[in-house]
């Protein structure tokens, strides 16, 4: 696997999550994120025909990151958790509406988080030589 490829990965996974998150905040009504919509002109944004394809795109490029860096440092861990958390994330703006909705979207935010952060840490600890990993 190249450098280029490495670092593709790398920010996949952290961007996706990035992305994801703040649309499902946006569809929960979070204040923060409404606010900032609304004061750079873009609350169309708030509209679900929009905000759902961006959660699906967004959590499509994390898991492709994840999957990336689960084959250079060989641990699927951060691969599931991503995959736990972006099923809550699904359920808890698709499916569930009230307040489930935001525990959803809440613990599902910090599995997300944690499995890029986890991601990101392993590589670090990995005693696998770059050059032999093809």
């Amino acid at each position: 696997m190249t450098t280029v490829q490495r670092d593709v990965g790398r920010f996949a996974g952290g961007a996706g999550v990035i992305a994801a998150t703040c649309a499902a905040l946006c569809c929960a009504g979070a204040p923060i994120i409404v606010s900032i919509l609304a004061a750079t002109g873009l609350s169309f944004l708030r509209n679900d025909a929009i905000l759902l394809p961006i959660i699906g795109i967004a959590l499509g490029v994390a898991l492709w990151g994840f999957w990336i860096r689960r084959r250079i440092h060989r641990a699927s861990g951060p691969f599931i958790l991503g995959i736990v958390g972006s099923v809550a994330l699904v359920a808890g703006v698709v499916f569930l509406h009230g307040m489930s909705a935001k525990v959803f979207i809440g613990a599902a935010t910090i599995a997300l988080f944690a499995a890029t952060i986890w991601n990101a840490r392993l590589p670090n600890a990995c005693d696998v030589p770059l050059a032999s990993i093809s």
